[in-house]
């Protein structure tokens, strides 16, 4: 079968390999659509040199996909062979024809699900993640600090519980793509607009929270902590690698905290429920992914996409890989 890696070389290549084998307590998916999670993909392209073991072409690259259930191990009790399903997790999930995953990292597409969305209900999952450990409530004005992929779906999130988000990003491409789906406060950081937007939506007192939808974006922070309110709210989606002023965070008394991953193990919302409750937000319509799609390649013509993105961050927001 084709898989796509981020080969030694520190590129993208499209390699032949065996199907994977299934286990006891592991699924085996036929793979039809994965969802690329750019650019975090590209960042570890640019490690491959260094993260590749001796003896390896290179890294495999992917994380979300959909497909049909081909086969089951003794020990899965709640997936049966045939059934539609959305899979995700980077040690398991790769762009390849056939992934084995565990059961707790699949779901059941709903029928008013197609694969081309379900391709990203793990990306989903994270998201929804995010906007829980924010604990965000009615009415609320959530900045949202990135317009990639995930921030777009943060921003749809926010507003299907109820609060009012505000997005923010460099890029008016990026943030025209929610516009069509009725999210309209976006602004760039730099734009004028955006303090007096928030003076207006929450009577000068400042954003009641702030979600950091990618990594390493210190200015972002730096942003988002001074157009919060006082005991306002900062969540971390990844791991920034950027230094908090200590000062402002002291002086707001903001409450900050992260939120990696899709869930939280052992939890009410673990990665699964929340993969489950996401296919429900989709099937309702409260969510959409298919608006913010720019790209459908074949899984074999992976490597265009790559160097699409590397030309221009702006020309990819969403892809999705055919197989």
């Amino acid at each position: 079968m084709k898989l796509v890696i981020a080969h030694r070389s520190g590129e993208p290549r499209v390699i032949d390999v065996p199907e994977p084998r299934g286990g006891r307590s592991f699924v085996t998916v036929r793979v039809s659509h994965a969802g690329m999670a750019l650019p975090g993909e590209l960042e570890l392209i640019a490690q491959a040199r260094l993260r590749t073991r001796k003896g390896d072409d290179g890294i495999p690259l992917g994380g979300h996909a959909s497909g049909v259930v081909l086969d089951v191990g003794a020990g899965v009790k709640g997936v049966k062979e045939g059934i539609r399903v959305a899979v995700t997790g980077s040690r398991y999930v790769y762009h390849a024809g056939q992934v084995v995953v565990p059961e707790e990292s699949v779901v059941e597409l709903p029928k008013k699900v197609n694969h081309e969305e379900g391709a990203f209900v793990g990306m989903g999952a994270s998201a929804l993640n995010l906007v829980r450990a924010a604990h965000v409530q009615l009415g609320e004005v959530v900045l949202v600090v990135g317009a990639d992929l995930r921030g777009l779906i943060v921003a749809q999130l926010v507003r299907a519980v109820g609060a009012i988000p505000v997005l923010v990003d460099e890029s008016d491409f990026r943030l025209a793509k929610v516009h069509p789906l009725g999210i309209t406060n976006t602004f760039a950081p730099d734009d004028e607009e955006l303090v007096r937007a928030l003076d207006v939506l929450t009577n000068g007192l400042g954003a009641d929270c702030a979600l950091i939808t990618r990594a390493k974006d210190g200015a972002g922070i730096e942003m988002a902590m001074n157009l919060l309110r006082y005991r306002g709210t900062m969540v971390l989606g990844e791991f920034v690698g950027a230094k908090a002023d200590i000062d402002i965070l002291r002086e707001k008394a903001i409450t900050l905290t992260s939120a990696e991953g899709g869930g939280v193990a052992g939890s009410r919302w673990t990665e699964r429920e929340n993969m489950t409750c996401f296919c429900n937000l989709l099937a309702d319509r409260k969510i959409q992914i298919s608006p913010l799609i720019t790209d459908r390649v074949p899984l074999e013509r992976a490597p265009t996409i790559y160097e699409k993105a590397q030309r221009n961050r702006d020309a990819v927001v969403a892809c999705v890989l055919t197989v």
